[in-house]
């Protein structure tokens, strides 16, 4: 009788943990290496890459594909963000971590569900010989 009861309990503790509503993803909010941070950009599915720096640091080179969204501009930043798809992949960086590490936080408390933050920013992308753009 008490192996059944064992049983029982079981199956109910693996049905209730498998039994996860489909509507709810997994969150992922994260701090990578450049090295991290590039295979995500070249594995990821529809991912989007956003640069967080100012304008004029972003025409200073930036990685290829990124789209920039000042961080210093936070009211047009949220706007933005609010027209994204929270479930989509976002990979986000700035000059050297400072920048991006508060936009991972707020991307985090507005709802997205994937986000990868350059920990190390452009600065580490550069040490790392990481191709950057002008375009």
């Amino acid at each position: 009788m008490k192996v059944l009861r064992n049983v029982n309990f079981l199956l109910i503790l693996v049905c209730s943990l498998s039994c996860t509503p489909p509507d709810q993803q997994q969150t992922t909010i994260e701090r990578v290496d450049v090295d991290t941070f590039e295979a995500k950009l070249n594995t990821l599915n529809n991912a989007f890459l956003i640069d967080v720096r100012t304008p004029g640091e972003y025409k200073s080179g930036h990685i290829d594909g990124a789209t920039n969204i000042d961080f210093n501009q936070i009211d047009q930043m949220k706007v933005a963000f609010e027209k994204l798809d929270h479930n989509q992949p976002m990979l986000i960086y700035c000059a050297a971590g400072g920048r991006s590490n508060k936009t991972r936080i707020l991307m985090a408390e507005m709802g997205f569900t994937q986000v990868y933050e350059l920990s190390t920013g452009m600065s580490g992308w550069d040490a790392a010989g990481k191709s950057v753009s002008l375009k």
